[in-house]
């Protein structure tokens, strides 16, 4: 099975409020189908708090389920802020969204799937 690696870049109006809401993102898509690993990176070492990053392990087919996972995030966060990347040895995207709705998270991730 073809592993691929995602970065999930969280920010929001503070510190707190990004943190909170790495956690939930990370928590909802570690219950996507085909995601094996979804955990909070600090993007700093020296910090103390857990990080904004959602580092992401899923199986090839799961973009979607990873694209529904992000839409169940936004749908609860109206201005919210995410940065996202993939690299997997140069399948490079990286897409920078701020304060949609679901519906269009949900197009950018199928248009990062193709």
């Amino acid at each position: 099975m073809e592993m691929q690696g995602y970065r999930f870049t969280v920010t929001a109006e503070d510190q707190a409020a990004a943190g909170h809401s790495a956690q939930a993102l990370a928590d909802t898509l570690r219950e996507a189908e085909g995601v094996l690993e979804a955990d909070r990176r600090k993007e700093d070492e020296i910090t103390m708090d857990l990080g904004t990053i959602i580092a992401v392990i899923a199986s090839s087919g799961a973009t979607l389920a990873i694209a529904r996972g992000i839409a169940a995030w936004l749908r609860t966060r109206k201005q919210a802020s995410i940065t996202i990347e993939r690299n997997s040895k140069t399948g490079s995207i990286k897409a920078a969204v701020t304060g949609i709705d679901a519906e269009a998270a949900t197009r950018i991730a199928e248009i990062i799937r193709s």
